[in-house]
């Protein structure tokens, strides 16, 4: 009767998931939201017109950036690996999985770098990689801001 009941037990944790111990529910230190608000200048009538570009990040493989604001909307499926104190971001698709955008056009190669966000002691440094909304290939800021964990 004991070996039915710890076998029921093992059995019952395997469905839950917990048999492979609490490894597979932790959190990587990079998961997370992360929000960059571009401001792109003054449009007609002197209000400022922004981009709204947010990271989200579940793993390597749960990786998405949604762009949204003054004449942008896009969703891009991408992969974030951590490298040391960075998290390097590539592209992997649009959020159709093509990889041309909605109006046809191959902005990206699946693979290309996208940006990397690094520790810095001010808070986060993002180099920009090859992402056609940043600001150019090299150049680096303080732009994303981690919001939810």
């Amino acid at each position: 009767m004991k070996s039915v009941i710890v076998g029921l037990a093992v059995g019952l944790a395997g469905c839950l998931g917990l048999a492979a111990g609490p490894a597979v529910f932790a959190a990587q230190p990079w998961d997370g939201t992360y929000v960059y608000e571009q401001a792109l200048g003054a449009g007609a009538g002197g209000t400022q017109n922004f981009v709204t570009h947010t990271l989200t990040v579940s793993g390597p493989d749960g990786c998405r950036l949604v762009a949204q604001g003054f004449q942008t909307d896009e969703t891009i499926r991408c992969k974030a690996m951590p490298d040391g104190d960075r998290l390097l971001v590539s592209f992997v698709s649009f959020g159709t999985g093509k990889v041309e955008n909605k109006h046809g056009v191959k902005l990206y190669s699946p693979g290309q770098p996208l940006f990397a966000i690094a520790q810095a002691p001010n808070g986060l440094r993002t180099t920009w990689e090859g992402y056609a909304k940043a600001l150019g290939d090299g150049a680096s800021s303080t732009a994303f801001k981690k919001v939810g964990g």
